[in-house]
């Protein structure tokens, strides 16, 4: 199963993808992933988030496509051929969402994106942006609430499962997990 989490910057997605992770690795073999990935292009990337280099939009979408292509093929699709559960911290969506952000055509993102493996449940943790701030250390180019408030009116165009992220973790775990038994049981 691949089950993806996405959200803006401060929305809480890394605490929950270990949550889930710690509670589904009691029965099943568990894989917790993210891109951008620490591989040579998920480097670049995150040094270009940072600041310290300037691409262009249209460019960066292609170096999250690339890091996305290794990480299926090195990371993602073997650990699924092992049966196990792959647990991810951002995928295509935010591609998607943080590039149109910045002008960049979703036709054009979608048609990069289209070898893709789409997951089995992809989670939305629904923040406001003013919020999500207040979580963040605002290292990354794209904190800022003028950002964030395009890329989560972005985010609403597609049919993700919502979570209300203003909750306490613990709320917000629980229901998650509800709602991947759920899927689990539907899976099979």
């Amino acid at each position: 199963m691949f089950i993806v989490f996405e959200g803006i910057d401060g929305s809480g997605k890394t605490s929950q993808v270990k949550k889930l992770g710690k509670y589904l690795s009691k029965e099943y073999d568990v894989v917790l992933t993210k891109e951008p990935t620490a591989g040579v292009i998920g480097k670049l990337i995150k040094n270009i988030l940072a600041g310290k280099e300037q691409v262009d939009p249209k460019t960066l979408a292609l170096l999250f496509t690339a890091d996305r292509y290794e990480h299926l093929k090195n990371e993602v699709i073997p650990a699924l051929n092992e049966e196990k559960i792959v647990i991810c911290d951002r995928y295509y969506y935010s591609t998607l969402v943080y590039q149109m952000a910045q002008g960049v055509d979703e036709t054009w993102i979608k048609e990069l994106n289209k070898y893709a493996l789409v997951p089995n449940v992809t989670f939305f943790l629904d923040i406001q942006p003013d919020i999500a701030l207040e979580r963040t250390n605002q290292t990354d180019i794209f904190e800022t609430k003028e950002f964030l408030n395009k890329i989560y009116d972005q985010y609403w165009a597609y049919n993700l499962i919502r979570i209300n992220a203003n909750r306490t973790k613990e709320e917000i775990a629980n229901e998650i997990i509800e709602v991947t038994e759920l899927m689990m049981v539907l899976k099979k």
